[in-house]
């Protein structure tokens, strides 16, 4: 590590050491969405819409953690909710620069995504003044261990808090229903500190923080999800491609009439979360594939999908022709069996406005 022989000489760093070297690796992300608030819910893929649609621009902000480099991108990883129902998302770096950033892909249960911002975009000023974090094992923490969180707090910039490891192994049910293991700490994680670096004396990065979890209600309880179990799944986000909108006339069709089942429905017919097909239209992608009515359709490539709105982001940014492996949940002798459906989208029938 490049800490090592410092380290030795003085048992370990300096809170102001460690940040200086951190904050290389923060980035803060800003995003944009433009939502529609309409009086009756109309989807992708799902048929007709009807009444009044007012669409506002609505503001979020979040923090980011460099984690790797390819050819082409800058890959940084932070919580999902950050980057949730983004139209844009922007990164900005120590050096204050901002640059554009596209979502490669999320994992809604364990709140995790990476976002890429492509390296010819990035000034040389800018690539000398970050840095890929160093990421150690949280597996390794002891509680009263000091630890120290950075991120963009509440959207003003990149901020410093420090405090102890309280509580290991914390285990918790995140608002989507997901229950989760954390690491508790004191060092303060506020809204704009979601998706940002819990780092240890050595500098490296054991956890992400994520203020989603546990609420607001406490002072003192932090939560950041342990880098040892985020790792292989940032592995596999980093691998996905980089998808982009596409134009709304080509945006791919599933030709299901849906239901959602949410996590009270869940849990009243133990039924899983996602989207219910109540019937398949005749010829569409969706019987191509072999979608059935009564199946539960829990994943769309790889993303979760629980609930109406994944979905319609989801295709957003699938065309028509393209083909996507689905997972659903199918009733079978009284429980719930998953099947990988491959799926390739249809186009909009025209009568289907």
């Amino acid at each position: 590590s490049k800490y090592d022989s410092e380290s030795k000489t003085k048992g370990s760093l300096d809170v102001s050491d460690i940040a200086a070297e951190g904050m290389k690796s923060v980035v803060a992300i800003t995003t944009k969405s433009v939502q529609d608030v309409q009086s009756y819910l109309g989807a992708y893929g799902f048929g007709g819409s009807q009444g009044f649609t007012t669409q506002q621009e609505v503001e979020g902000s979040g923090s980011g953690i460099i984690v790797g480099k390819n050819d082409d991108n800058l890959l940084i990883a932070t919580n999902y909710h950050v980057v949730s129902g983004a139209d844009t998302v922007s990164v900005t770096c120590i050096d204050g620069e901002t640059y554009e950033a596209t979502v490669n892909g999320y994992d809604e249960d364990k709140d995790l995504a990476v976002v890429s911002v492509a390296l010819s975009d990035i000034s040389d000023d800018t690539m000398d003044q970050i840095a890929v974090a160093t990421v150690g094992s949280s597996d390794d923490l002891k509680v009263g261990e000091q630890v120290i969180a950075i991120g963009n707090a509440l959207g003003y910039g990149q901020s410093v808090t420090n405090g102890i490891v309280s509580a290991l192994n914390r285990e918790i049910t995140l608002e989507n229903g997901s229950t989760g293991t954390f690491i508790q700490t004191n060092a303060a994680i506020n809204p704009g500190n979601s998706g940002g670096a819990l780092l240890n004396m050595n500098g490296e990065v054991i956890g992400i923080n994520s203020n989603k979890i546990g609420g607001t209600a406490v002072e003192g309880m932090g939560y950041a999800i342990p880098i040892t179990s985020a790792s292989p799944i940032i592995a596999d986000l980093m691998e996905r491609q980089t998808r982009t909108k596409v134009a709304e006339d080509e945006v791919g069709y599933i030709g299901i009439y849906p239901q959602e089942v949410t996590s009270q429905i869940s849990q009243m017919y133990n039924m899983p979360e996602g989207i219910y097909v109540v019937s398949v239209e005749e010829g569409s992608a969706a019987a191509n594939a072999g979608i059935m009515k009564g199946d539960i359709i829990t994943k769309f490539d790889g993303s979760s999908i629980s609930s109406y709105s994944d979905l319609q982001k989801t295709l957003q940014y699938y065309a028509v022709g393209d083909s996507v492996t689905v997972t659903v949940q199918r009733p079978q002798n009284g429980e719930y069996v998953s099947v990988e459906l491959n799926l390739t989208l249809g186009s909009r029938p025209a009568d289907k406005k």
